[in-house]
């Protein structure tokens, strides 16, 4: 009897060991299966384009709508437990400053549809923060916060930048710092009395991170709008002050403004306090929606991962990353019915001959392409990140 007693003991823990490497990462601490995953969806540049606004108005009731806009893709935005955007407009509440590019000016409806789609991050700090000048700014700040988002990157004071220089934010058992920056503000000038984040000389990011710190929070992230647009890899610029983050601190960098979807990738950095941890980032999101039509501009990526924090507090890895994957989107302009509309559409499900809506051929051929040049390009950051894959919802495409 005590001979099977050891024996089946022994069965137990070489089973125990060997599920537990399932779960075991580069990082060098196990995770357990009933461990509660912090998930992440992140979506790239939300614009609106003049034929975007001319769709979304209703002549009949005198008011804008942007339903249907995002239906497509909602569930997906919904499961995350955070869904971040980049709202790269205004919201300047007058319908004679709603304008397209150059000076982006849009109507509250569509930042309410980004909240009914499940959107609860909203970065502010782009290129257009200030198209609508200090009122433009202001208003846009009020009506999110009205509608429920979390913001940063823009402050309409410098005491409520004082007060929320770093935005914390505590779900799951996880502490969360965020930050946000823009390149700059084609060329105009921040007015007296607002902020708006900008990477500049890196002083203030340098600044910022150091705080972050000291509040120990177990993951910092840096959205960044910045880098060369249209072009498919990160340039000199979005690698120096990735590096720049990461060095004092950062844990992911998450990018946008290039209006095409860049490589994502798992670094190993030791920073200036001479912690060496892995750091995730992806330099370019893409457009979430926009009327952009050239190639490789038509759509983005939803980019999925996942956090779990380290049981060991001494550790300088205190989280690790789950499911680190993408899930391409493509714009679909609408005809059909008489009239122009716009849908963000789960790319994967139309490619495979499926969807809800009915794509013409031409349509389905674009989208076809598109999906086509996003796994390829996207194919060696799959690759790469591979390791730290782990059975759930959002896998890596």
């Amino acid at each position: 009897m005590k001979s099977w007693s050891f024996l089946r003991a022994s069965v137990v823990a070489t089973l125990f060991f060997a599920l537990s490497g399932l779960f075991f990462r580069e990082f060098g601490f196990p995770f357990s299966q009933s461990e509660d995953p912090l998930t992440f969806s992140v979506v790239g540049d939300v614009m609106c384009h003049d034929p975007q606004l001319a769709a979304a108005w209703n002549p009949t009731t005198g008011r804008y709508s942007f339903a249907g806009v995002f239906d497509p893709v909602a569930a997906r935005l919904s499961r995350a437990d955070l869904t971040i955007a980049n709202l790269e407009t205004t919201l300047p509440g007058d319908r004679r400053r709603f304008a397209g590019y150059p000076e982006f000016g849009s109507p509250d409806e569509l930042a309410e549809a980004l909240k009914t789609a499940g959107v609860d991050v909203l970065t502010l700090s782009n290129n257009h923060s200030l198209d609508k000048g200090k009122s433009g700014l202001i208003r846009t700040i009020e009506v999110v916060q009205k509608l429920g988002f979390t913001h940063l990157g823009t402050y309409r004071s410098v005491n409520e930048w004082a007060a929320n220089r770093v935005l914390i934010l505590e779900r799951k058992g996880l502490k969360l710092a965020l930050l946000n920056y823009t390149y700059g503000t084609n060329g105009i000038a921040v007015p007296r009395g607002v902020v708006v984040n900008q990477i500049e000389d890196g002083r203030k990011i340098a600044e910022d991170l150091a705080l972050a710190r000291s509040l120990r929070p177990d993951a910092i992230i840096v959205l960044y709008h910045y880098g060369a647009e249209y072009i498919r890899q990160p340039d000199a610029y979005q690698r120096k002050w990735t590096d720049f983050a990461f060095e004092h601190g950062a844990d992911i960098v998450l990018g946008g403004h290039p209006h095409v979807v860049q490589p994502f990738e798992v670094k190993t950095v030791t920073d200036r306090h001479g912690e060496t941890k892995e750091r995730l980032v992806i330099y370019s999101l893409g457009n979430f929606v926009s009327n952009q039509q050239r190639r490789y501009t038509d759509g983005g990526v939803i980019f999925n991962f996942s956090l779990v924090k380290n049981p060991d507090e001494d550790s300088p890895q205190r989280v690790a990353y789950r499911d680190i994957g993408y899930e391409p989107v493509w714009v679909y302009r609408d005809r059909s019915g008489g009239r122009l509309r716009y849908h963000v559409l789960p790319a994967d499900d139309y490619a495979a001959a499926g969807g809800a809506l009915q794509l013409d051929a031409g349509a389905r051929q674009r989208l076809k392409v598109f999906y086509d040049d996003i796994t390829t390009h996207l194919a060696a950051s799959v690759a790469a990140v591979e390791r730290y894959r782990s059975a759930g919802v959002a896998e890596s495409r």
